[in-house]
């Protein structure tokens, strides 16, 4: 069975920032564990893999609270980065029918949000069945107060953003899965097809699902593997994390740097990589280094 840790030390961050899309283990007594019976067995000094973690279970309104009811400094310096990223990115491209997919979201719609000037359809994607289902339901919200206008806040003056009017209308409309490529699905990262989306973001998922190297340059590859060749994408992760609770639970991941990502990512082939680490004061939590922006462009080989 595998037994999901809680930590001991007593201390519960009040903001945590992971993702359902290896830290080193602190040690445990047995009192201090979640069993889950229809969960595989997993060595207590074995890598977490994303297998044996109960997403099913992961509390998305917890996880919401404690990560986006406001706006946090970093996330205003990734919206800052990465919109100017898309800007810069779309600026020579002429109009077309573009679809757009975000990896991983978990309870976070602002990475779709930085895609929508150039999106007209975007699908949101998660492991978890809860999170889907909450996605579901903030977009179909019409009536009570926008809790992401605090977010759009930070985009609606520059380019492309400035162009929309109704943001929280046209997120809808873009997310409608009539389309078939559009609409927010329940899928892995890891089963995700090949060279289907023509831009691409990924926050917080390949290395918060697992302890395990391999399996986080696997969810990294897949990620951009799923889009076109030469499309622009943006991914966010966090560094050194040991991992975040959600709910009283601990969930996995893997303590990586801005090297690990950059030696990925110029391994797939990746055109004009940038990775820059964050170094704003207020963290989201404890627990981690810093936070990592990647952008760039898919090879067109």
């Amino acid at each position: 069975m595998t037994q999901i840790r809680h930590a001991t030390s007593g201390r519960t961050p009040e903001l945590h920032r992971g993702g359902s899309g290896g830290a080193t283990l602190v040690s445990f007594s047995p009192a201090d564990t979640l069993t889950f019976p229809f969960m595989v067995d997993v060595a207590t000094d074995a890598p977490v893999l994303n297998a044996d973690v109960p997403w099913n279970r992961f509390s998305s309104d917890d996880y919401w609270a404690k990560n986006y009811r406001e706006l946090l400094p970093e996330d205003r310096e990734i919206i800052r980065l990465v919109s100017n990223f898309f800007i810069s990115a779309f600026a020579d491209r002429p109009p077309a029918l573009r679809r757009g997919v975000d990896v991983g979201s978990g309870t976070n719609l602002y990475p779709a949000l930085l895609m929508l000037p150039w999106a007209e359809q975007i699908m949101l994607t998660d492991f978890s069945a809860s999170n889907v289902d909450w996605l579901r339901r903030q977009l179909d919200d019409e009536s009570t107060p926008w809790t992401w206008g605090p977010f759009w806040d930070q985009l609606h003056k520059a380019e492309g953003y400035n162009e929309i009017g109704e943001p929280r209308k046209q997120l809808r409309w873009a997310c409608d899965s009539a389309s078939g490529r559009a609409g927010v699905e329940q899928r892995s990262v890891f089963g995700l097809p090949a060279e289907q989306w023509d831009l691409g973001t990924m926050f917080f998922v390949a290395e918060s699902i697992t302890e395990d190297r391999e399996e986080f340059r696997d969810a990294v590859a897949h990620f951009v593997g799923a889009l076109k060749p030469g499309a622009p994408f943006a991914a966010a992760f966090m560094a050194g994390s040991d991992g975040y609770p959600v709910d009283g639970t601990q969930f996995p991941a893997l303590p990586i740097k801005p090297g690990d990502v950059r030696q990925h990512l110029t391994e797939l082939g990746v055109r004009e990589p940038s990775v820059d680490l964050l170094q704003t004061k207020h963290r989201v939590r404890d627990g981690y280094a810093g936070m990592i922006v990647a952008t760039g462009f898919v090879s067109n080989q």
